[in-house]
């Protein structure tokens, strides 16, 4: 890995094993197989971006690098959930409405 986006890299690490700890704090109900750490998804999501993110070569170094900062404040503003549970639809809860219409 570039060493240039070894910092964004480690930044994203901690908010996603902050946050998992502070919710394991809050008791919020999640999925997670071991309590206090993150999901696995969550770490081989940011391993595969900031990998792929390495390959890029030369002068692109740059633009990947400030996509990696993207990423971390995108994780810190709750705008990417890296590796998150997809969450379900909630089925309707009751039937459409129809409407009848009187005729005389």
């Amino acid at each position: 890995m570039n060493s240039s986006l070894l910092a964004p890299w480690l930044a994203e690490l901690i908010i996603i094993s902050y946050r998992s700890v502070m919710l394991e704090n809050k008791k919020v109900d999640t999925l997670k197989p071991i309590p206090h750490l993150p999901v696995p998804a969550e770490l081989a999501s940011t391993v595969i971006i900031f990998g792929a993110l390495s390959f890029i070569p030369g002068e692109g170094q740059r633009v990947a690098t400030a996509a990696g900062w993207g990423l971390v404040v995108a994780t810190l503003l709750n705008l990417w959930n890296p590796g998150g549970i997809a969450k379900r639809p909630l089925a309707p809860t009751s039937s459409p409405k129809t409407q009848t219409t009187k005729t005389r």
